[in-house]
């Protein structure tokens, strides 16, 4: 894989992305702590990157269809890299919990366009054979960027070094991922200038595509089921270690790095699974494994038992990662491709709005551990729904293929 040029430059290009988008993660939640804010004041923080893929995410996929994707993604390279810069400026003068909030909305606005744009330029410059591998090496790769940010955000924030001074840094790691994104050649677009149909005809015309495939249509529910509170998750894990372990918001490192570690696990080892088993097993794996797990965290156990089954859980959500991109990606008519994926985003993003407003609820009324049984409750009926629902994502043809050969 890393003797093609192109698939180095979008593979560096999407680290120091990934990179700055999550160590400022860390930055903005550091800040919002300064404040004191409560569940109800981080449900909001969740809300607000949640909404731009609400309002823009389908759209989106019909405008990235017509644009060079690499264009696209310097693009929001550029932008997310302003916004850092007058958000240092602003932090300097005078920070509030809403310009956070807004400031949120705006960056999670530019991946609304980048995360699609990546997702469909990577077939382009990676032959179908090797797609399994090139997301796992993508995939494991921006875990431990989170891993590294994550640990080197809170480092620097406890070192004394100014949140300005933090986020100038995040910035330049915008301004590294552009430049390698550019150098990625030829350019790439899915649908010619020449297409007669408008935005909204083409954002029509996706969604009767998915509709019209009854396996894509299923595939995209029990993701939006299963995402809606697997989702919350990310907030449980907050509270949890503020209100619970009692710890700063920064130390999340604590326990997003054994999850982190179990996803990249699970993505090193599943494109050696995934033409080896069937790939339903990975999208009911991870809410199985989750819906355990946060079970546990409600029970109290030490932390040393819950770090290894939020190892567990990260192995299957790897795989998971791993197996719905591949298949996507191996399956879905390349000029669908982006509108497809924006859905993805819309449903990975937009449809954890709800989770985010009912848990954010439930954590300020009724408290942690009985919103983690909740939660668990839920993932594991979806795991189990799932299992009788979704039909098999491999077809006859290739299950003969393979036993002949």
């Amino acid at each position: 894989m890393f003797k093609n040029h192109n698939f180095v430059l979008l593979f560096f290009s999407r680290f120091f992305s990934v990179f700055a988008d999550a160590m400022l993660f860390i930055i903005l939640l550091s800040l919002l702590g300064i404040f004191g804010i409560n569940a109800i004041g981080l449900s909001i923080f969740f809300i607000f990157s949640t909404l731009p893929a609400i309002i823009f995410s389908l759209p989106a996929g019909a405008i990235i269809e017509r644009k060079y994707l690499q264009k696209v993604m310097s693009f929001t390279d550029i932008i997310r890299f302003v916004l850092v810069g007058c958000l240092a400026i602003i932090n300097a003068i005078h920070l509030t919990p809403t310009i956070i909030y807004i400031f949120i909305f705006a960056i999670v606005l530019c991946n609304v366009f980048y995360i699609p744009a990546n997702s469909s330029l990577l077939p382009k410059i990676v032959k179908t054979e090797y797609l399994a591998n090139a997301n796992s090496y993508i995939q494991i790769t921006m875990l431990f960027a989170k891993i590294g940010s994550y640990s080197v955000g809170a480092w620097l924030i406890k070192s004394g070094l100014s949140y300005s001074s933090l986020l100038l840094i995040i910035g330049s790691f915008y301004i590294i991922s552009m430049i390698m994104i550019l150098a990625v050649k030829p350019y790439h677009k899915n649908l010619s200038n020449n297409e007669p149909k408008t935005i909204i005809q083409d954002v029509k015309a996706g969604l009767a595509y998915i509709k019209v495939n009854k396996l894509y249509s299923k595939l995209f529910q029990i993701f939006g089921a299963a995402w809606l509170v697997g989702s919350s998750v990310d907030l449980y894990l907050i509270s949890y270690l503020v209100e619970i372990l009692e710890r700063p918001h920064e130390d999340l490192y604590i326990i997003t790095t054994y999850s982190l570690i179990g996803i990249g696990l699970g993505s090193f080892i599943s494109p050696y699974l995934y033409k080896r088993i069937n790939p339903k097993i990975g999208l009911y794996a991870s809410s199985l494994f989750f819906g355990i797990i946060i079970a546990l965290f409600s029970l109290k156990l030490p932390l040393a038992v819950l770090l290894i089954g939020l190892l567990i859980g990260g192995f299957a959500q790897g795989l998971f990662l791993i197996f719905i991109n591949t298949y996507l990606q191996s399956n879905v008519e390349e000029k669908y491709l982006s509108r497809v994926y924006s859905l993805y985003h819309f449903v990975y993003t937009g449809v954890s709005l709800p989770g985010y407003l009912l848990f954010g609820y439930f954590i300020d009324r009724i408290g942690i551990i009985n919103t983690g049984f909740i939660i668990a409750a839920y993932l594991i009926v979806i795991a189990l729904v799932t299992i009788f629902y979704l039909p098999s994502l491999r077809d006859k043809k290739e299950i003969l293929e393979e036993r002949h050969s």
